[in-house]
């Protein structure tokens, strides 16, 4: 089989890392690269334009892998462009893996816009994509009954990138991390979407979905190589989504990001016939198990149906060579 040819699309930290991991790939060809700002990406060595239609004019593609942005909302003029030049996309955008939880008429739009284009789309990574939501379900599969399932994934953000220490609050103080929650700038995103995909797999319909944000406070002074959080100071977040049925808890989200976390890991509760748990000690490295998950998943796109594909709708992913 000829190699599949990607566009990468994004070239902050985890456009990058995708792209160079495209470029290992036998089964992948890395072709040309976005980004709105000029210049950024030369180490890629390949052709760098700053529009979708400038890349795909003068370098053909099959699948965009799309880094750019975290909400839905903003990522659709940017998804129909792609669909319009006739390519498959493969995106780390969080609302994207389930965006019928917070806009059902706009993703059915957009499902409506890959169809008519002939092309698969897919939001994936590895939280949403993975480890809160794809590894919970699959897990159920060797259950005769789900009753309630419950995902932790506690981190230690001091071994991560300083984009990510900053994004879930450290070293703030608690005032202005409470302000930035109530204005969405600040905390994961992608909890409730990893919930609503757990329950679209399962065949539950929930009554009420709830999601609260807390500040972790540093009991004692830490650091990492990129920042140092007082004693006292916010240290990360605490944020937890709860989904129920006829009034009582099934599904329980628990993400706990902060510095100096202790027992980092990622742990899947099901309640059933048979009862089921699953820790991956150390937690899954998230930077290069993003890379990793958004590449593996370009040969799974291309042969999916058009429209707008979640991750319980393809093949189980796996590394590719």
């Amino acid at each position: 089989m000829k190699p599949i040819r990607v566009i990468q699309i994004g070239l902050g930290p985890i456009g990058v890392a995708t792209a160079k991991l495209v470029q290992q790939k036998r089964a992948l060809r890395l072709v040309a690269a976005v980004d709105v700002r000029p210049g950024v990406g030369k180490e890629l060595g390949v052709p760098l334009f700053i529009s979708v239609a400038a890349a795909v004019k003068k370098h053909p593609a099959d699948v965009a892998i799309v880094t750019t942005g975290s909400r839905f909302l903003r990522a659709r003029a940017l998804l129909n462009e792609i669909f319009a030049a006739g390519l498959h996309v493969v995106s780390s955008c969080e609302e994207l893996l389930f965006p019928w939880h917070r806009h059902p008429r706009e993703a059915d739009a957009t499902d409506r816009a890959a169809r008519r284009a002939g092309v698969a789309c897919l939001g994936t990574g590895v939280n949403p994509g993975f480890v809160m939501d794809t590894l919970a379900a699959v897990t159920s599969g060797v259950c005769q009954r789900v009753d309630a399932v419950r995902v932790w994934r506690i981190q230690d953000v001091s071994r991560r990138r300083p984009q990510l220490q900053e994004k879930v609050g450290a070293g703030m103080d608690e005032d202005e991390f409470r302000g930035l929650v109530a204005a969405g700038a600040i905390g994961h995103v992608g909890l409730q979407e990893s919930l609503a995909l757990i329950a679209h797999g399962l065949g539950w319909k929930l009554s009420r979905v709830t999601e609260r944000i807390e500040p972790v406070i540093a009991p004692r002074d830490c650091a990492s190589r990129h920042m140092r959080v007082r004693k006292g100071q916010v240290a990360g977040v605490s944020q937890v989504a709860r989904g129920f049925r006829d009034g009582k808890e099934v599904l329980r989200l628990d993400l706990k990001m902060f510095m100096g976390a202790e027992n980092p890991r990622d742990e899947v509760q099901i309640s059933g016939v048979p009862p089921m748990r699953l820790i991956i000690p150390g937690a899954t490295p998230g930077d290069h198990a993003t890379a990793a998950i958004l590449v593996n998943c370009v040969p799974l796109i291309v042969t999916a149906p058009p429209g707008l594909r979640t991750m319980l709708e393809l093949p189980v992913p796996r590394a590719i060579p």
